[in-house]
């Protein structure tokens, strides 16, 4: 099934506020790419024989896969940030002239990207200060047993610190993988700075819980 195309020109907030020099108009640009991206991966495998790309991942798999489509079409449409190339290096995007490569373990400037098909509820490793950038996304069966294409219904982004998260660690021999959770007045920050949204994926007392 062939996604979106691009997202809906009324539906971006172009006074939306980015770090770094990165524009609303880039990240609506690297959007596009990034289904123009999935369409055509969907296309060969489709066509070739194999269920599309969504049906091939796991959940957690797809939502890392597209972060990275994300990331890798920002740095292209921006000449403001680059791709972090570090394997799990943060932040994601690097801003320009502020280090001295690309491969970054631990900086302090940039911008953590994240997508994810949760309402909410996101999750790190650990409770930073940082630039998040959330892409939110419907993909396959949906509740009402509609079948919908990747189509991205929301983009959020706020400068977050170290007190917008609750931090779960391990207790005792657990082998949980730490987590560290969005507080309410993270997710307040984020929700009043959308970059997109589409209206019925509103959350919150004025729209519809979807």
């Amino acid at each position: 099934m062939t996604s979106q195309e691009r997202l809906i020109e009324e539906h971006l907030n172009r006074a939306a506020t980015l770090p770094y020099g990165l524009t609303v108009a880039e990240v609506a640009e690297a959007v596009g790419e990034t289904y123009r991206l999935f369409n055509g991966l969907n296309g060969f495998l489709t066509s070739s024989g194999f269920r599309p790309f969504e049906e091939l991942l796991l959940g957690n798999s797809l939502s890392g896969v597209l972060s990275e489509f994300l990331v890798k079409n920002i740095a292209r449409c921006s000449d403001k940030v680059l791709a972090n190339v570090k394997v799990g290096g943060h932040p994601d995007l690097l801003p320009v002239g502020v280090y001295s490569s690309d491969q970054v373990l631990k900086g302090h400037e940039g911008i953590e990207v994240k997508s994810s098909i949760q309402r909410g509820g996101w999750q790190g490793h650990n409770p930073e200060d940082c630039w998040l950038l959330i892409f939110r996304y419907i993909i396959g069966k949906q509740k009402d047993g509609k079948i919908v294409p990747l189509t991205f219904v929301e983009i959020l982004c706020a400068q977050l610190t170290k007190a917008d998260w609750s931090y779960s660690g391990r207790k005792g021999e657990s082998r949980r993988t730490p987590t560290a959770s969005i507080t309410t007045h993270g997710m307040v920050k984020l929700r009043s700075n959308a970059i997109y949204r589409l209206p019925e994926f509103t959350v919150g007392k004025r729209g519809r819980r979807a």
